[in-house]
């Protein structure tokens, strides 16, 4: 089995496991609404069974050709397929529980909410868009800038990325990483135009920071917890019979806004300068610096923070003082 032809599967599998997470939540939908009978768990089993043996059907392909790379383990480990069946399970529980305990049943639209948001969390964790991106990006060819990424993930201590090149034409000076088992790293053509070999190093190197110091799994996390929690007190807020509480919605969800508006962006720009203050440990500052300044004058970024709070990103001159500041 070529590269190609693992790839390809690995892809087959994702999707496959996706669209399970979506079968599995309609049958719950369904089921939780009708009377329990023996015949829903029924269903239920018979959901899991069939994924089960799905599962086992790509673990088993990929062991047969396996060859220098743990493919195995990768189906193994992949985080769609445990969505699968921790939902699986959790909604079997669910049924029963429904069936026989009257209080699960009374509160049954909150627990139907609660697997809603961790089913749309499941499926954005396992990055459907990945898959777009790399089939509308080109792999980067360059050696020199491939060697230099090989060289700075094995001092960080990560698993080598892959580097594409997205094609924006004369537009868009980005670069961005997604970090879940296999990690990527996307840059813009326009900004491979722009910049030079040490302003890409540096930049590069701001991106793998980021995959060590693993910002993206922690801010979904944060992000996650705080959401859930928030949607389940404004839904029993909405629900209450106790009038002060049924009032108190437009606060709470004020404060969610807040949340969104403000502590998110706020998270990003600490992990913006995290990512900063990690790459200079592992590349000349001036790199970083002049790749900051040029991609400044480029998108115009605000030098004024406080202008707009809901800034993913710091102030470029606040980012380069920090930087100068640093000991590395």
């Amino acid at each position: 089995m070529s590269p190609q032809d693992k790839k390809e599967m690995l892809q087959k599998s994702a999707l496959l496991s996706n669209v399970s997470l979506i079968i599995i939540f309609l049958v719950y939908i369904i089921l939780s609404s009708i009377k329990f009978t023996l015949y829903s768990l029924l269903i239920m089993v018979v959901i899991i069974v069939i994924n089960s043996l799905l599962f086992m059907h790509f673990k088993n392909i990929m062991r047969d050709q396996e060859s220098d790379e743990n493919i195995f383990q990768y189906i193994t480990d992949d985080m769609s397929w445990r969505y699968v069946t921790y939902l699986s399970i959790f909604f079997l529980i669910m049924l029963i529980a429904q069936g026989y305990i009257k209080v699960v049943d009374q509160y049954s639209y909150l627990i139907l909410l609660n697997a809603f948001i961790v089913f749309i969390w499941a499926v954005s964790a396992n990055n459907p868009m990945v898959t777009i991106l790399i089939k509308k990006s080109k792999k980067l060819q360059d050696i020199f800038i491939n060697n230099e990424v090989a060289h700075l993930s094995e001092e960080m201590n990560i698993r080598e990325p892959e580097v594409y090149i997205i094609n924006t034409n004369d537009r868009i000076a980005n670069a961005f990483e997604v970090n879940r088992r296999e990690s990527y790293i996307f840059i813009t053509s326009f900004l491979m135009n722009v910049l030079d070999y040490n302003e890409i190093i540096g930049v590069l190197a701001h991106e793998l920071s980021h995959i060590k110091l693993r910002h993206n799994q922690k801010t979904i996390f944060i992000n996650f917890i705080f959401f859930i929690i928030m949607i389940n007190i404004i839904t029993m807020a909405i629900t209450s019979t106790n009038i002060l509480f049924f009032y108190s919605t437009p606060a709470l969800f004020l404060i969610l806004l807040l949340f969104i508006m403000l502590v998110v962006p706020a998270i990003k720009r600490h992990n913006e300068v995290q990512a900063d203050l990690n790459a200079v440990k592992y590349v000349n500052k001036d790199y970083l610096i002049d790749g900051l300044r040029r991609i400044s004058e480029i998108d115009k970024i605000p030098e004024n923070v406080m202008k707009s709070l809901s800034l993913d990103h710091p102030s470029t001159e606040k980012r380069i003082e920090l930087i100068e500041n640093s000991k590395s």
